[in-house]
């Protein structure tokens, strides 16, 4: 008899349990603010980088991040790379996370020019790429381990791209609302 109440209690409290771990995600990420009119935004362009909002679910364990998009169209945010803070714009057109030379030394990543062995093709035209692994690339609450980019000369890439090399490792991500959506 005792056995019965024993077994009955624990599927009463499991049951009671899952509305937790059930959640939609769409509703773990949605934002309490209203979106922006279109009469406050900026009339002229107007470059900018946007912090993304971290979010961690604290009974599933799953971790997103949220990317406003800038006035120009484009998702941009601070991302940390191997423990440093970088700008990254992401394109999910591009293959692999690209770096240029000076964000390489920043990131302590010591390049011979022999590294320098492949040849990629860029929005600039094609050029030569050092093949590197980053430990750890970050925004928000995600946080991805080695990541493959390539190191492209200054002069053929003036910014960071956050490519698919980053992208594939996630869960998902969507745009909705005019925000990126990261889950990891």
């Amino acid at each position: 008899m005792i056995k019965n109440i024993f077994l009955v209690s624990c599927a009463v409290l499991a049951i009671s349990g899952l509305p937790y771990y059930a959640q939609d995600i769409s509703s773990f990420l949605a934002s309490e603010t209203a979106p922006e009119a279109a009469s406050a935004r900026p009339v002229a362009y107007q470059p900018q980088t946007a912090k993304a909002q971290p979010k961690a679910h604290y009974a599933t364990g799953v971790r997103a991040a949220v990317i406003p998009m800038t006035g120009d169209g484009h998702f941009s945010s601070d991302f940390r790379i191997n423990g440093r803070l970088i700008k990254g714009l992401i394109d999910t057109g591009a293959t692999y996370v690209a770096i240029n030379v000076s964000t390489a030394r920043t990131l302590g990543l010591g390049l011979a020019n022999s590294d320098f062995r492949h040849q990629v093709r860029t929005a600039n035209g094609v050029t030569r790429a050092a093949l590197v692994n980053l430990d750890k690339m970050e925004i928000g609450a995600i946080s991805v381990d080695d990541v493959e980019a390539f190191v492209l000369d200054d002069k053929a890439l003036s910014s960071t791209l956050i490519g698919m090399s980053f992208m594939s490792k996630l869960q998902s991500y969507r745009v909705k609302d005019n925000r990126l959506e990261l889950v990891n």
